[in-house]
């Protein structure tokens, strides 16, 4: 059992929301335990006495309610003050990143300089007053105030930096920012002339589900008629996800042969090859496969879920040797894995991915925030780019293939069940989603290994995953985020290149 000492404001609070909360042990990987909150304490039971770590939502003041961790650590009979610890986590992720990429040539005012000194200061005198607790954590609060906007100060400061000197040597092109169109509309005029004029890389929400809703009867209506007009209009396309594990993504019929993994996967492979012969060369790029690491209701084992991702992308690879085929993963914190454990870890999948002779061209990575559960609770961006960072090593092109905000809190969410989602830099809005959108997207671009970025949603959409997700209202009137997307293409993509693909 690992414990700790909560304090909000200065005082122990009467209950704390666990909701998403979960422990971790080495690597960041979730493990599974007990949380409970009574009596001024927070209690972490697991059976096993190795050092673990403790991640959930925490207000810090103006800077937003984020999901934040301690650092691991081991059982002892006094309890832990879980405001230092947070701090103290938070101050070690700040400087393992100043190591990692090597800053000092930083340009940073003496100001925000002056923000992590500062909180190194504070949480020192949090220490002085550990046997104090009240007053260490008051001390640690604002360590950790200062902390998360030095932090972000400094992942911006690098972003900028790369950003433009990646600019200045490789340029991007208009495929770099896409966006998710809504199959539906795709004959309404006005929707048609607003994609045309805006976007050049498109993705086509599809799945098995939608396209053989009857076992041997596939339905491409749909499809035929949003891959043709993007075609004509010279939009690069991207379909899928193809294949998709979970209950909602797959066909009904399908679920005859759950417990035939052999089928299944012969099944899929047939699926994906029927697919993407039928539209050659007029489709750019295939998500194959999505969330293997996280949605497995076929109780799949380790083994098979690598041998579906193997089976899937060889068939899209042999029907279509040019089009990119891309993997895609969810939550890719791996949150899941706390509750879940015939799920993969994230990092764990995409590196047995990248090691097993899988035919594929680059990871896809969901990345949404505004909503309670599903890995959707609210991260900072020192967080963010930790997480790009990681990718790296895997030595595979990154498409953040659905980015997305609310601007607009989710009233759905107001349950005991689903909890709360948390917000950043204040309560979800359309001024603070376009400020989102613009420092995400600075700092993913400024990775050299990100290819493109995609927002899920263009519009507004009552039943969507963030019914208030899109850089559009539901008329297609633009929201300040559209417009930070808007000026950031017009700055980085290069009129030479321009030209040249519209002489093309």
């Amino acid at each position: 059992m690992i414990r700790f000492k909560v304090f909000q404001n200065g005082s122990v609070p009467n209950k704390m929301a666990l909701n998403g909360a979960y422990l971790f042990a080495q690597d960041e990987i979730p493990v599974r335990g007990q949380l409970e909150y009574k009596q001024g304490e927070l209690l972490g039971v697991r059976h096993s006495d190795t050092p673990v770590g403790l991640s959930t939502l925490w207000e810090i003041g103006d800077f937003g309610k984020i999901f934040l961790q301690t650092t691991r650590l081991p059982e002892r009979v006094q309890p832990y003050n879980l405001n230092v610890e947070i701090a103290r986590a938070r101050l070690l992720r700040i400087s393992q990143k100043r190591e990692d990429w090597g800053i000092a040539d930083l340009n940073l005012t003496d100001e925000e300089r002056a923000l992590i000194d500062d909180a190194l200061d504070k949480f020192t005198a949090a220490l002085c007053h550990l046997d104090e607790p009240e007053t260490a954590a008051r001390y640690a609060d604002e360590s950790l105030g200062l902390a998360m906007r030095g932090g972000e100060v400094m992942t911006l400061a690098h972003a900028r930096m790369f950003l433009e000197r990646r600019n200045s040597t490789q340029g991007f092109g208009r495929h770099s920012f896409g966006c998710c169109l809504d199959p539906l509309r795709i004959r309404e005029p006005h929707y048609q002339k607003f994609i045309k004029e805006n976007f050049h890389f498109v993705t086509i929400p599809m799945s098995w589900r939608h396209l053989e809703p009857k076992e041997q009867e596939k339905n491409f209506q749909l499809l035929d008629e949003c891959v043709t007009w993007l075609y004509k209009n010279r939009i690069a396309v991207k379909v899928g996800p193809l294949v998709n594990f979970s209950p909602v993504s797959i066909p009904d019929w399908l679920f005859i042969w759950e417990h035939d993994f052999e089928q299944v996967r012969e099944m899929a492979y047939d699926f994906i090859t029927s697919v993407v012969e039928r539209y050659g060369s007029k489709v750019q790029a295939w998500d194959v496969i999505s969330g293997m690491n996280v949605d497995n209701c076929f109780k799949f084992s380790f083994d098979q879920i690598l041998e579906m991702t193997r089976s899937t992308a060889l068939a899209a690879k042999r029907a279509s040797p040019r089009s990119l085929v891309l993997i895609e993963l969810k939550e890719p914190w791996g949150e899941y894995y706390a509750v879940n454990q015939r799920t993969v870890p994230p990092m764990i999948y995409a590196d047995m991915v990248s090691q097993s002779g899988v035919p594929f061209d680059g990871y896809g990575i969901k990345i949404r925030f505004g909503r309670g559960g599903g890995g959707m609770h609210a991260r900072d961006m020192l967080e963010l780019s930790s997480l790009l960072d990681r990718f790296a090593v895997f030595g595979k092109p990154v498409h953040l293939a659905s980015v997305q905000v609310p601007s607009k809190a989710d009233t759905r969410d107001d349950t005991s069940q689903i909890g709360e989602a948390g917000y950043w830099h204040g309560q979800w809005n359309e001024q603070i989603q376009a400020d989102w959108l613009d420092q995400a997207y600075t700092i993913a671009l400024s990775k050299p290994y990100v290819e493109t970025v995609t927002w899920e949603d263009l519009i507004d959409t009552p039943h969507a995953m963030l019914q208030f997700g899109g850089l559009n209202k539901a008329d297609l009137s633009p929201k300040p985020a559209f417009e930070k997307l808007r000026q950031m293409k017009n700055s980085l993509v290069r009129a030479e290149r321009k030209s040249t693909k519209s002489k093309k």
